[in-house]
């Protein structure tokens, strides 16, 4: 181990100490043929907004990106940085049908997957906001989606498919989210946006941006509030739209920025970023199929005693209407973030690579209050428990807490961009409920190099290496050891011509196991740390003058991976996650055509498919007799059709957006396919002032984008129809 360690580190310190000392004196050609509209500082590299087949820049390798501007932004009143992303082919956002989660609980918070793999890195200005210590959602990316930055504080969003670059470590199997706040302007600009919709939803926000007089010190200031109420949705068994009780929430956003530019190479940049939410937690939406066994307290036999249910449990049909206590009680989930972020820049190359040292801190608090004591309680019994259960809720905290630094180094010397690098960040974890208490610490670090090659004006090749270590540890007294890995990966990119452009890439992935997960291990399946391979390769291609294509293949197989799901413990009467060993195949295909028929109208569209093979390796049989492939294997639509028409003329912006999900397991979703339409318009008023109108599942379909199995169908509801109308003004 020390040996391998030694290693890495001295092949890393010696092409440090060469970067470093080489002479400035090897400046890029100016390519002027390269047709960039702008570009930003994307923490180690620079992204070019124009999506085109080659994204010239010196650390991106290629490959499938997407980027959503902030006009996108702006041209689309997006809600929530979520929102934005399901507009990506190959993201797909799985939710709950609510905000509010649980912690610990993947099932019952919103994710994302790329391609179909949901062990994405996202990074807030380049830095990362995971906790290697433990996990919010308990999913792989180890990110609550709610303490993301506010969409009125976001510049730019960026989606690059399959692991993209060796600087963002051998854990990105699906992808990364590199998520760009605002920084300050040239010119003062304070922007005030207020929007009030279906659901007693109310949004308000306020950006402020400007600069010193000599334009040397830059400052951007965000503040933004949301409300909403209960939603509703489309019941499929009822046809009628119901209210989904206990989902309304509270979102606040914080965020200043400020920049001071020394000199053109020398920089020192600082952010705060606060969010706050409370969400409240239904669990499930009410199965009405069922409803009555419910309100005449038939849902199993009766203790005459007790007055609760015997062996009561999710295979009783309509089980999970006893969540409608948590509702009617205000169950809720409370989020509090605070991150500071310093990074000083000591060098830029000719291509606006940095040299940079960062030193950072993420802290989140979370707070959650729910009722599960009331749950075997028949509802013609509930008053005898009700005032007691009200006052005596199960309240749980947890902190994650992270303090990291990054020190990199890049160089462009003739025809390679070079970038090195060390990343640290120490991990805590502590929280209480209860019954108990828990805490978890990890330190890790990486070394990542990566040498990007033109080897002629169409080809360019990338390899790189990352050695990512991660200590030993304990999670609530059980101790882990420490794992570590030097994974390999390299990236091509072939230029035909100026209409066709094509890319293949190969890297391995590793992620150790989180004590979270030894925590839920079986005691005949000891965890083994996650190891694969990922394939990517596409093909960009504009056709014609209007016509662009995209296709984009991904292949991702794990020798070992980590299956996570839930299953009832007849002992406790309660629900427990599990973690076991399984082996995964996982294909995901993207294609994306876009025809422009003039200067006003443009059509697009894009299909998304994903096709999973998940086998667990050493459990066969769980405790309660489901299955664990039954239970790992992801319940969500495998096809996404989505297509734009897009109108935009003068002062008028609208977009028609209709999206297909289909290849629904009807054991799980109420519809073997689901369509839903969605509608934009905006008008600028005049240079300061622009209204807009949003409407969501105009046709107000039933249907869901997550299922499990335990709850039988519909049991997550997306929203039905509702709308937005708001006003913005600039001065």
């Amino acid at each position: 181990m020390h040996k391998k360690t030694s290693v890495i580190s001295t092949m890393l310190m010696c092409t440090v100490i060469q970067i470093v000392n080489v002479p400035i004196g090897s400046a890029a050609k100016d390519d002027s043929s390269n047709d960039v509209d702008y570009a930003y500082s994307l923490e180690d590299k620079t992204i070019y907004a124009q999506r085109s087949p080659i994204i010239d820049n010196p650390y991106l390798t290629g490959g499938d990106v997407d980027i959503i501007s902030r006009q996108d932004i702006e041209k689309h009143h997006y809600n929530d940085i979520i929102a934005a992303l399901k507009t990506i082919p190959g993201v797909q956002v799985s939710t709950p049908g609510y905000k509010g989660g649980e912690y610990g609980y993947s099932s019952y918070n919103t994710e994302l997957s790329i391609n179909g793999e949901n062990s994405i890195v996202i990074l807030v200005d380049g830095r990362r906001v995971d906790n290697d210590a433990n996990s919010y959602g308990g999913d792989k990316s180890r990110v609550n989606l709610s303490t993301l930055p506010g969409i009125d504080n976001v510049e730019q969003i960026n989606v690059i498919k399959g692991p993209g670059s060796a600087i963002y470590g051998a854990d990105a199997a699906g992808g990364v989210i590199d998520i760009i706040t605002r920084k300050g302007s040239a010119k003062p600009k304070t922007t005030l946006d207020i929007a009030t919709g279906s659901w007693q939803r109310h949004n308000y926000s306020l950006t402020h941006t400007g600069s010193s007089k000599d334009g040397t010190l830059k400052y951007a200031v965000s503040l933004s509030r949301q409300l909403s109420g209960n939603a509703k949705y489309k019941n499929d068994y009822t046809d009628r739209t119901e209210t989904f009780d206990n989902t309304g929430y509270r979102d606040e956003n914080a965020a200043i920025n400020v920049t001071k530019d020394f000199d053109k190479n020398h920089s020192l940049d600082f952010t705060y970023n606060h969010s706050y939410e409370k969400a409240y937690y239904p669990i499930t939406a009410p199965d009405l199929q069922y409803i009555d066994s419910f309100y005449k307290g038939t849902m199993a036999p009766i203790d005459p005693v007790t007055h609760r249910y015997i062996n009561l449990n999710s295979l009783v049909k309509g089980y999970r209407n006893i969540f409608l206590y948590d509702a009617w009680l205000g169950s809720y989930d409370e989020t509090q973030t605070n991150n500071v972020d310093i990074k000083y820049v000591f060098n830029r190359t000719d291509e606006n690579a940095e040299s940079f040292i960062r030193i950072y801190k993420n802290y989140t608090r979370y707070n959650m209050k729910d009722y599960s004591d009331i749950w075997n309680v028949p509802y013609t019994y509930l008053n005898e428990f009700w005032d007691t259960a009200k006052d005596s809720s199960n309240t749980h905290t947890d902190i994650e807490k992270v303090t990291g630094t990054t020190i990199q180094f890049a160089k462009h010397i003739k025809n390679q961009s070079l970038t090195t690098g060390f990343n640290y960040k120490k991990s805590d974890y502590t929280g209480w409920d209860s019954y108990d208490s828990y805490s978890s610490k990890r330190h890790s670090y990486n070394m990542y190099l990566q040498d990007k090659i033109k080897v002629s004006n169409k080809f360019t090749i990338t390899p790189g290496l990352n050695y990512t270590y991660y200590s030993d540890g304990d999670y609530n007294g059980m101790n882990f050891d420490s794992a570590s890995r030097l994974t390999f990966s390299n990236y091509s990119n072939y230029k035909f011509d100026d209409k066709t452009n094509a890319y293949f890439s190969i890297s391995q992935i590793f992620k150790p196991v989180t004590g979270l997960d030894y925590s839920r291990a079986f005691s005949s399946d000891p965890l083994k740390n996650e190891k694969g391979y990922n394939y990517n390769l596409g093909i960009d291609r504009k056709i014609t003058a209007k016509d662009d294509l995209n296709v984009n293949y991904a292949n991702t197989y794990m020798d070992n991976t980590i299956g996570r799901y839930s299953i009832l413990n007849s002992t406790k009467g309660d629900w427990e996650t599990k973690a076991v060993n399984a082996k995964r195949k996982k294909q995901a295909l993207n294609i994306a055509y876009t025809h422009t028929f003039d200067n006003v109208w443009q059509l697009s569209s894009s299909y998304s498919w994903v096709k999973e093979n998940f086998h667990a390796k050493n459990v066969f049989i769980n405790p309660d007799g489901t299955t664990p492939d039954s239970l790992i294997n992801a319940f969500r639509p495998r096809n996404i059709y989505r297509t734009n028409l897009t109108y935009e003329k003068n002062n008028w912006f609208g977009d028609l957006s209709y999206t297909i999900y289909s290849g629904n397991d009807r054991n799980y979703f109420t519809d073997s396919h689901f369509g839903v339409l969605d509608f934009v318009l905006s008008r600028k008023l005049n240079d300061s002032m622009q209204i807009y109108f949003n409407v969501n599942n105009i046709l107000n379909k039933a249907y869901q984008t997550r299922a499990l199995s335990s709850y039988d169908v519909g049991a997550f509801p997306e929203n039905g129809r509702n709308f937005m109308i708001g006003i913005k003004y600039s001065f």
